[in-house]
């Protein structure tokens, strides 16, 4: 994983990474086997007063893939992925972010120095359709 921070924690039990840039990027072993993919994660916009909508623009492997507004809150998004994007093995996931802020400079009374975008708790992917014949 790159343009994360470290595992952090709420009270609540709940855990996530930062995306602490405009660009994070990690990598997932998958075997498409030409199939499309459902990558679905639970994530978190930082938000700050009059903020624009946080949107999250997803790269597999370069491939432009598909966009999504990050609503507020720890919520489940989803973006549809084309099995042309992903190979056998080890791919590349590019995120890019319409914005990253500390929040010590947006937020009243924040002291966390970070430039953060999103936060995250999970990431899959998911065949949504059975394999070519």
């Amino acid at each position: 994983m790159w343009g994360f921070s470290s595992w952090e924690g709420t009270s609540e039990g709940d855990t996530f990474v930062w995306a602490q840039s405009r660009t994070a990027r990690l990598t997932l072993d998958v075997d498409p086997d030409g199939r499309d993919l459902l990558v679905r994660f639970r994530a978190m916009p930082m938000r700050f007063p009059e903020a624009p909508p946080q949107t999250l623009t997803l790269f597999v492997n370069d491939a432009k893939t598909g966009a999504v507004t990050l609503e507020d809150g720890m919520r489940v998004h989803a973006i549809l992925t084309p099995g042309a994007a992903w190979r056998r093995g080890t791919n590349e996931l590019r995120l890019e972010f319409a914005y990253a802020e500390a929040p010590k400079d947006r937020i009243p009374g924040g002291a966390d120095p970070r430039t953060l975008a999103a936060a995250f708790d999970w990431l899959e992917a998911l065949p949504v359709s059975p394999p070519p014949k």
